[in-house]
C-alpha cells in the first residue's frame, strides 16, 4: 500500500529501486603484462647497479682484466685454454650469493642459447666442434661482464673510464641514459597503476590507453631533460668529469695483477707463441 501510495504520489518508481551496478567483466592482461615488463626492467637495472665487494680490486683494474680475459678467450685457437677460462669463471662465480649467481646466469643462458641456435647448422654440416668452441667463448665473455656489473657499483665503473681516457661525452651519455631509464620506468609504473585503478568495465580502446602512456612518458622525459639541463647550467657543469688525482692502488690489486700475468702466460703456452 505504501509503495503504491508513493508511486501514485510524488516519488517515481525508479527512485525506489536499489542501485546495484555490476560492471561488465573485462580482461586486464594488457595492464598486467605491461606492469610486469616494467618491473622486470627496473629489477634488472637495480641489480646491475652492483655493490662493491670488500676484497675486490679497484674498478679500473677490474675493467682492465675483464677486457683482457675476454680478448684472450676470443683470440684463443686452443679449446683447452677456453675450458680453463670457463673453469676459472665458474670458480669466481661460485663466490657470489645464490641470487646474484641466478641473475648473472640468466643473461648468460640467453646469450649461449642464441649463439647455439645460430651455429646449429654447423652440426649438420659436419663441424660440431665450432658449436662447442663458440658457445664456450660466449659463456666466458658474458659471464665475466655479468660478474663485473654485479661486483662493482655503477658510479665507480663510469668514474674508472676516465683512467682509460674515454671521451667525456660517452661517459656522460652512458651514465645519464641508464639513470633516466630507471626514473622513466618508475613513472610508467605509476601511470599503469593509476590506469588500472580507474579502469571500470570494458575498455575496447586499449591501444589508445597505450599511446597515452607513451605520450605522457615522452612529455615527462622532455620535462626532466630541460630541468636537468637548467640544473647543470646553474652548477657550472661544462661536460668534464673531474676525478681525484689520488692513487687507488690497493693490496687486493696485487693478486689480480699476478692472476693477469698467469693467464697471459697460459695463453702464450697453449698458443705456442713462446717458441
Amino acid at each position: 500500500m505504501q509503495n503504491q501510495e508513493k508511486n501514485n504520489g510524488f516519488i517515481p518508481s525508479w527512485m525506489c529501486e536499489t542501485e546495484q551496478y555490476v560492471p561488465s567483466i573485462d580482461k586486464d592482461g594488457f595492464i598486467t603484462k605491461s606492469t610486469q615488463a616494467v618491473l622486470g626492467v627496473l629489477s634488472k637495472l637495480k641489480w646491475k647497479e652492483g655493490k662493491d665487494r670488500c676484497l675486490s680490486a679497484s674498478p679500473s683494474l677490474k675493467l682492465c682484466y675483464t677486457f683482457l680475459y675476454i680478448l684472450l678467450t676470443a683470440c684463443s685457437k686452443n679449446y683447452v685454454f677456453s675450458l680453463i677460462m670457463a673453469g676459472g669463471t665458474i670458480l669466481i662465480l661460485a663466490t657470489y650469493p645464490a641470487e646474484t649467481m641466478k641473475q648473472i646466469l640468466s643473461g648468460t643462458f640467453g646469450a649461449v642459447l642464441f649463439s647455439a641456435l645460430i651455429l646449429l647448422p654447423a652440426v649438420f654440416i659436419g663441424n660440431p666442434q665450432i658449436l662447442l668452441i663458440i658457445t664456450t667463448k660466449v659463456f666466458v665473455s658474458v659471464t665475466l661482464i655479468g660478474i663485473l656489473s654485479a661486483g662493482t657499483s655503477w658510479n665507480k665503473l663510469t668514474a674508472s673510464l676516465r683512467s682509460f681516457h674515454i671521451p667525456d661525452i660517452f661517459i656522460f651519455t652512458l651514465d645519464i641514459t641508464l639513470k633516466y631509464i630507471a626514473v622513466l620506468g618508475e613513472i610508467c609504473m605509476e601511470i599503469l597503476t593509476s590506469l588500472r585503478l580507474r579502469s571500470v568495465g570494458q575498455n575496447r580502446k586499449k591501444a589508445q590507453s597505450f599511446s597515452g602512456i607513451l605520450g605522457i612518458s615522452f612529455l615527462k622525459s622532455r620535462e626532466m631533460a630541460e630541468e636537468m639541463y637548467a640544473a647543470m647550467c646553474c652548477r657550472g657543469f661544462v661536460g668534464e668529469y673531474k676525478t681525484q688525482k689520488t692513487s687507488t692502488f690497493r693490496k687486493q690489486d696485487i693478486l689480480s695483477l699476478l692472476l693477469m700475468i698467469g693467464v697471459t702466460g697460459i695463453f702464450i703456452y697453449f698458443e705456442g707463441l713462446w717458441k
